[in-house]
């Protein structure tokens, strides 16, 4: 097993990893191939909407292989790009989202839990984010 030379932590929008400067230049000064990387990047990611900022960790490797670590963004800013519907009443703006927008990002924030358990996580965040859910 070898030991983790350096690691490196940025944020890559989700399928839009480019070999070309700053992520080229960083993995290639570190010694890692940045094709191999972004080809690798860009499949791992490629069911989400290219508009995530992903947070990533790189380790890199004694003998220049890598692994790296994605997270996702938070919940609310999630939310700041499903707002499905604005109506708007009178001097007021209300800002709709949809039911089944709010069960894709529990299933995908919470894969590990059951609907029952991730759903009303979700539904608080959507609440304090000032948003109505419509079905």
């Amino acid at each position: 097993m070898f030991n983790i030379k350096n690691k490196v932590s940025l944020f890559v929008r989700a399928q839009c990893a480019e070999t070309g400067p700053p992520l080229g230049t960083v993995l290639g000064n570190l010694g890692v191939n940045a094709i191999k990387f972004t080809k690798e990047f860009n499949d791992f990611t490629k069911d989400l909407p290219s508009y995530f900022f992903l947070k990533v960790h790189i380790f890199i490797l004694e003998d220049r292989s890598y692994q790296f670590s994605v997270f996702l963004p938070s919940t609310g800013f999630i939310l700041s790009f499903v707002k499905s519907l604005k109506f708007i009443d009178k001097n007021r703006k209300h800002y709709f989202v949809i039911l089944k927008d709010v069960i894709q990002l529990a299933i995908l924030k919470f894969p590990q839990l059951s609907l029952q358990k991730s759903l009303p996580i979700i539904v608080g965040t959507v609440v304090s984010c000032g948003l109505f859910i419509v079905f």
